[in-house]
């Protein structure tokens, strides 16, 4: 499967398209994850069952936004997440700067 580009150099590949509704502005949303810096050799920074937030609202990272869209309820996706449309220079404990992968379900929305 290959990354998808979107705005702001996020990137995505489908690892299994959901059947259920597709993710809409506004409404709350209930995410499985697993949060990996890229250059800390993939090492697990974060993880989350039922992390549950307003898509749109910006309460997540500007790039995990960008790479959610056009998800449905079900699915799974990869999302690499540029510092730039992270966390920028503040360490989260992934370090400063730092591209991030994640590995999210969507478990409802």
């Amino acid at each position: 499967k290959t990354f998808v580009n979107t705005s702001m150099g996020v990137k995505y590949v489908d690892i299994l398209v959901g059947r259920g509704p597709e993710l809409v502005d506004r409404k709350r949303v209930v995410c499985q994850y697993v949060l990996r810096a890229l250059h800390k050799t993939g090492k697990v920074v974060d993880s989350g069952d039922n992390f549950s937030f307003k898509y749109g609202k910006g309460e997540v990272i500007k790039g995990w936004e960008i790479g959610l869209k056009g998800m449905r309820q079900g699915g799974r996706r990869h999302i690499i997440v540029p510092s730039k449309a992270g966390y920028g220079m503040k360490d989260i404990g992934a370090g400063k700067g730092a591209t991030l992968y994640f590995e999210v379900n969507l478990l409802k929305c």
